[in-house]
């Protein structure tokens, strides 16, 4: 299982697209979080590789549901990590100023349980970034592969942060360039794989150029982030507050 984490640890940290949706992420945290202030927690840190890029916003705590990812994590030297259900967190109330849950909440049966519970753990003003897959037209063999629930409107996890007490800051679709392919490399699939293996897009190969190219055009949303949002894309993130108590 450890190798399982390995791989998972170097697809973090080198394919084009967790490069990519990385930067988009902390371009706008950024933006919206102070930095070198209070606690810090990843919801779903996998290998912790998100982790590292948190530091600098305070002490960070990392949470999964799989014991493999946190015994890798504190060999790896985060130490403050800890197994649970995202459902369940074993976290008193009001105990962070930032919780970052990256393609997370899809994987979650019942995503209100979880919503709530982040609002709880949160401190008033604290911040809450989010990136889940868009569109269920999208649907491919990573949603299978992944044991995904369901992929998202923008609309659709508006109404449930709302409905969490969560004040949207931000909500934007991103990797818009690359939906186009991304549709028809899964219609594609669809109609020609039916009878293939299933197999994660991130174990396929890029050659060098290819991976540059596709990293590029994904990272171009960055800037255009800082200001404005894309009407549509692969995946939506999304930025909410926690407001203050009147």
């Amino acid at each position: 299982m450890n190798n399982t984490m390995e791989k998972y640890a170097r697809s973090e940290k080198h394919h084009w697209w967790h490069r990519a949706r990385r930067h988009i992420i902390f371009t706008l945290l950024s933006r919206y979080a102070p930095q070198n202030h209070g606690k810090v927690l990843d919801v779903g840190c996998g290998p912790g590789t998100t982790m590292s890029y948190l530091k600098k916003f305070g002490q960070v705590i990392g949470i999964d549901i799989s014991s493999d990812a946190v015994k890798f994590c504190r060999d790896s030297g985060h130490k403050y990590t800890m197994c649970a259900s995202a459902e369940k967190l074993p976290i008193k109330d009001e105990e962070f100023s930032l919780i970052t849950m990256l393609d997370v909440l899809e994987h979650i049966e019942d995503d209100m349980q979880v919503l709530h519970e982040l609002a709880r753990i949160c401190k008033p003003n604290g911040i809450i970034l989010l990136t889940v897959p868009a569109y269920r037209f999208l649907w491919g063999d990573i949603d299978e592969i992944c044991k995904h629930k369901r992929r998202y409107t923008a609309s659709e996890l508006c109404a449930r942060l709302r409905a969490a007490g969560l004040h949207i800051e931000r909500v934007s679709y991103m990797n818009a360039l690359l939906l186009p392919v991304t549709w028809l490399s899964r219609r594609w699939k669809a109609m020609t794989g039916k009878n293939k293996p299933l197999k994660s897009p991130f174990e396929k190969k890029y050659p060098a150029w290819l991976s540059h190219i596709l990293e590029s055009l994904f990272k171009l949303e960055a800037s255009f982030l800082k200001t404005w949002d894309l009407p549509f894309g692969v995946s939506i993130i999304c930025v909410v507050r926690k407001q203050e108590y009147e």
